[in-house]
């Protein structure tokens, strides 16, 4: 199987030649080629060259088996806008936003909320353009035989990252529930339009798309009354517009009764396909209540610090154990509880993803 049919058969539960990697690298594939972030970003520009080669080394040396097709980070978007972001002069350390958001008081919202009606994503912020250079450079060099997945927030995570300081907008949530629901409605359509330029940049898979709250931050009801209707929109317009379908990552336990109700909420009303958990769900509850339950596909996890902490061996004992936990495996394929640590060494990197290969040739249970 090439890497396509590799994740298709996931996606249909059928048992592919072995497990399939989803890594969701983001900085961790620049500080492995010895780039620093300000070597390839700023608040303005972008270093697709750069980028390019780092995305295409990292494929192609660590032989993971879906990709984000560039680097992305949670600034996209924001300096257009009035605000600033923040890019570290260290290794392994991820650029994000800062507290110098657009919306510092509601009196920003009606200018901010304006220019958002007449952002062209594939234009306005430099960064994003260089962004999307790359998709077509990696879609032109592997897009035949790998899948290459776009990638953005959701809901109130979007909301968040694009217009409000992280502890100020967690306030507006039950101080001003109205006024949030507003700046998550322009942030959804805004992420529509810019995962449906990364399509167009050569995106060829399903849509990934990060919410990065879940029950850590809101309480399943919460996460039903803000949420809920903005996944529903991206996975009806991602289909309608591109034909493809689409992944969540979120964090919490989603055991407990209350957040296993709003998970299935996410499958039977809002239509999303698969799910890329935190560490906090354990393979064999994925296997069983997620995928044999629900009926969708799924990533069993290996916690990102453990794979950047090493050594190689351990790494390697902890996927042979995860393995052992899931019966058949059909639907699942393995992914970091978050994305792979931006400090993780490309040695320990590769060898989670070769234990998972290694341990992963299906039949499973024989």
């Amino acid at each position: 199987m090439n890497k396509k049919e590799r994740f298709q058969a996931v996606r249909e539960k059928r048992a592919p030649d072995f497990m399939p990697v989803w890594p969701r690298v983001q900085s961790q594939m620049l500080f492995s080629y010895g780039y620093k972030l300000p070597e390839v970003t700023g608040q303005d520009w972008y270093d697709s060259d750069k980028v390019t080669a780092a995305v295409l080394k990292s494929i192609k040396e660590i032989d993971y088996d879906v990709a984000i097709p560039s680097y992305v980070d949670y600034g996209f978007g924001v300096p257009p806008l009035g605000g600033t972001i923040w890019i570290p002069d260290k290794f392994g350390v991820a650029a994000g936003t800062s507290d110098d958001q657009p919306v510092k008081t509601k009196a920003d919202w009606p200018r901010v909320k304006k220019m958002m009606a007449t952002y062209d994503v594939k234009k306005k912020d430099p960064r994003m353009a260089g962004c999307l250079e790359v998709m077509k450079n990696i879609s032109a060099a592997v897009g035949d035989e790998m899948p290459l997945v776009p990638m953005y927030y959701v809901g109130t995570t979007a909301a968040m990252f694009l217009f409000r300081p992280n502890e100020a907008f967690l306030e507006d949530l039950f101080e001003d529930p109205d006024w949030v629901k507003d700046m998550v409605e322009v942030a959804t359509d805004w992420a529509i339009d810019w995962i449906s330029a990364q399509y167009e940049a050569g995106a060829n898979s399903i849509c990934f798309a990060a919410e990065t709250m879940g029950t850590l931050m809101m309480s399943p009801k919460m996460n039903e009354e803000f949420n809920l209707p903005c996944i529903k929109k991206m996975v009806d317009e991602v289909r309608k517009r591109h034909g493809q379908a689409t992944w969540l990552h979120i964090h919490g336990n989603m055991r407990p009764p209350k957040a296993y109700e709003y998970l299935t909420k996410l499958v039977k009303e809002a239509g999303v396909e698969g799910f890329h958990f935190d560490e906090n769900c354990p393979a064999d509850w994925i296997k069983t209540e997620v995928v044999d339950k629900l009926g969708v596909s799924a990533c069993i996890i290996t916690d990102g610090a453990a794979i950047a902490k090493g050594p190689a061996e351990k790494i390697d004992e902890a996927v042979k154990n995860d393995m052992a936990k899931i019966g058949d495996g059909l639907g699942l394929m393995m992914a970091p509880s978050c994305q792979v640590l931006p400090a993780t060494s490309n040695e320990h990197f590769k060898a989670w993803v070769d234990a998972t290969h290694k341990y992963g040739k299906y039949p499973l249970n024989q």
